[in-house]
């Protein structure tokens, strides 16, 4: 009997595949043995160890080996519950994970897994009617890379919906929002995850992944119209991003939403070397910095979309005290009516004060 076998990346071992040779790690200790059948805590234990292939049966050749049969196969037909948004949340934070591993490896990605998933979280995450409150969700999982991906690729799809946007470039801002760091694979992990502030010489490297992630995502195929995502999403204004320092008009309207969808998530995201800022205040930030930086039309859209979501939040002020907003002005989103137990506080009439925490949305 033959065991014919292929290489196979780690990214792309799926479950159930056997072993048709030991695995050794670097200092040439046995991790997995030959025949071992694969399984879901296994491949994430390989990816761990760094273990970039590994060969696999892919079939058996010989007079044990079973005939081929002409018997009809019945058709089965059952009915599987449908996948739930957490559910499909966490097969998709598993598949980013491959693609910056695959991309590490071998500097492009084979996107189609993933834009499946893609397509199953956008579809049940489009029939949430508090978008802000879909966002707090998809935070339960303490992976920032990952989940930074996909957040900025949800962003984007809803900033391009509220734009009124076609179907089609909704989907290259998902699928671009969601690449838009992939060329931090290439980054050392050291430098991304320094709980201090970068020095000069690492900031310079840290600014590659942009150009990184275009030549990534050009190598896989990917459309160049959701590619220069990757390229341009540090592109400001005023000339004053990275890596070409290109201006307004000079920046691709995929690349000025992405940069908002960018922000916004990464603000309001804990990592290691910060905590997370309040909605309101990194979206009053963002809407004061608008002018120069990002683009203000895409700002002031999205400012005015995400506060409408604000009314009823039960909040804390930076001086302590409990409330619950009860009206957003249209002027100021940012600086709502707050109901206290004392009564009520104006933050457009308290400038000492603002909403440092979101307790419930």
């Amino acid at each position: 009997m033959i065991v014919q076998e292929r290489k196979v990346y780690v990214t792309r071992l799926q479950p159930g595949a056997v072993l048709s040779r030991d695995v050794y790690n670097e200092r040439g200790q046995l991790i997995l043995p030959q025949g071992t059948e694969m399984t879901t805590s296994l491949i994430v234990r390989l990816k761990q160890m760094a273990t970039i292939e590994v060969w696999v049966a892919e079939h058996m050749v010989g007079p044990s080996a079973p005939l081929p049969t002409e018997s009809p196969v019945p058709t089965i037909i059952t009915t599987q519950p449908k996948p739930s948004l957490m559910d499909c949340y966490s097969n998709l934070i598993g598949s980013v994970e491959n693609l910056f591993l695959e991309a590490r490896a071998e500097r492009r990605i084979n996107f189609e897994p993933t834009r499946r998933l893609l397509r199953e979280l956008a579809e049940i995450s489009s029939k949430e009617s508090n978008f802000l409150h879909l966002i707090i969700n998809l935070r339960t999982i303490d992976e920032y890379t990952f989940q930074h991906s996909i957040g900025v690729g949800l962003l984007s799809m809803q900033i391009g919906e509220w734009m009124g946007l076609g179907p089609l470039e909704r989907q290259e801002l998902l699928i671009g929002g969601t690449l838009h760091d992939i060329g931090k694979c290439q980054i050392d992990a050291a430098i991304l995850q320094k709980p201090s502030r970068l020095t000069m010489e690492e900031y310079e490297i840290v600014k590659h992944h942009a150009r990184y992630g275009y030549e990534i995502l050009r190598n896989s195929g990917v459309d160049e119209r959701v590619a220069v995502a990757a390229y341009e999403h540090h592109e400001r204004n005023d000339g004053s991003g990275y890596p070409r320092g290109l201006q307004h008009d000079q920046i691709s309207r995929i690349g000025r939403i992405v940069a908002v969808a960018d922000v916004f998530n990464a603000m309001t995201s804990r990592r290691v070397y910060k905590d997370a800022l309040s909605y309101y205040r990194v979206l009053d930030e963002v809407q004061n910095n608008a002018f120069g930086a990002l683009d203000p039309a895409v700002v002031a859209l999205f400012v005015r979309k995400m506060t409408s979501f604000f009314v009823g939040n039960q909040v804390v002020l930076n001086d302590g005290t409990d409330g619950i907003v009860v009206l957003v002005p249209n002027d100021r989103p940012t600086r709502p009516l707050v109901r206290t137990a004392t009564g009520f506080v104006d933050l457009l009439q308290r400038s000492d004060l603002y909403i440092q925490e979101v307790r419930a949305i």
